[in-house]
């Protein structure tokens, strides 16, 4: 690879731990990033690890702050959704997945702005429950952008920022870790990626360590319109790829 690949891979490892403790969301310019550095399906594989281990570091900081109870209704679709992603990815391979997940994405964004009581206790239903989950493991699987569509869930759940961040970093947690074994068996996480992702761990602990600190001093509506913008961000570069 070429110098400038290794950098933007240092960049979207130091994002990557930011964004797990702090602002969901961004983490899809670590997405942008790690395709400019490796093009081509291989990307996302190296990329999870470093997600794996900036989860560790997320639930390490936060691991007192889940709501279980939320997980275990999302936890049976979103595994649902891994697997047919990856039944997709193997039959399928021509499909361009991150443009459909953009769109979902900024569907999901629209009904949040939109969102009423009637609408939130609808969200919160098992059925609907259930699509987020299934769609979260899907776009996970695919193309390493579940965060956005987790997080405008969330934002329904009326959570505080601590509740918020130690859900999603359970839910991500569980999801990557299930995820790995589909990403080896499709050849898109190697041996040799393990090796260059632990080359780059310090970048991720200090970017995990920087989150924490930065969220610690916003509020919780700064912290929700942060959120909202970067799932704006996320979509676009999704759609516009």
């Amino acid at each position: 690879m070429e110098l400038l690949a290794y950098f933007y891979i240092g960049v979207a490892a130091f994002l990557v731990g930011f964004t797990k403790t702090s602002v969901g969301g961004v983490g899809i310019l670590a997405v942008l990033l790690m395709a400019l550095a490796i093009p081509g399906k291989s990307s996302p594989g190296v990329l999870l690890p470093m997600l794996i281990m900036a989860d560790i570091m997320a639930v390490i900081y936060f691991r007192r702050s889940c709501q279980w109870a939320i997980l275990l209704r999302l936890f049976p679709a979103a595994l649902v959704g891994v697997a047919l992603a990856y039944w997709l990815m193997s039959v399928a391979s021509g499909v361009n997945y991150a443009e459909v997940i953009g769109w979902v994405i900024l569907a999901m964004l629209a009904l949040d702005i939109l969102m009423t009581d009637g609408l939130r206790r609808l969200v919160r239903g098992r059925v609907l429950t259930g699509i987020i989950g299934a769609l979260a493991g899907a776009a996970s699987m695919a193309a390493n952008a579940a965060g956005p569509i987790f997080g405008i869930y969330l934002l329904q759940m009326g959570l505080t920022k601590s509740a918020f961040i130690g859900t999603r970093s359970w839910f991500f947690l569980v999801l990557n870790v299930a995820k790995l074994p589909f990403a080896i068996g499709l050849g898109i996480t190697t041996t040799q990626s393990f090796t260059l992702n632990l080359y780059y761990l310090p970048l991720i602990l200090i970017g995990a360590y920087l989150g924490k600190i930065f969220v610690g001093y916003i509020n919780l509506d700064v912290f929700k319109t942060l959120i909202r913008l970067a799932v704006l961000a996320a979509a676009a570069r999704l759609i516009i790829g």
